[in-house]
């Protein structure tokens, strides 16, 4: 087994234990890039803050969720591993543990 294999294979195990992955910071550009590769899914724009849902599944129920807090030059964006059946709602609290912890 490659180590890449290994690793990859560890990561997906710690996604299914811990029902997903932590928010983390992304840019702008990636954020954008998510959006419009594939149609997103649960696509919800309140106020200054927006979030997603890839189509695509990551593992079980889980998969790729993306965020954006604050507008213009102020607005920060962020990638997850969550649960299809998140709302808008929880992802920003996601969003807004990392930021606590920062």
């Amino acid at each position: 087994m490659s180590a890449d294999y290994a690793e990859i294979a560890a990561r997906y195990e710690r996604m299914r234990r811990n029902n997903g992955e932590p928010a983390r910071q992304i840019d702008r550009e990636r954020f954008f890039d998510l959006l419009e590769v594939l149609p997103p899914l649960h696509w919800t724009r309140r106020s200054d803050t927006e979030s997603f849902m890839m189509m695509e599944c990551q593992t079980a129920n889980l998969y790729t969720w993306c965020a954006r807090v604050g507008n213009g030059d102020d607005a920060t964006y962020w990638e997850m591993i969550a649960p299809q059946d998140c709302t808008h709602w929880d992802i920003l609290r996601a969003v807004a543990m990392v930021e606590a912890k920062e």
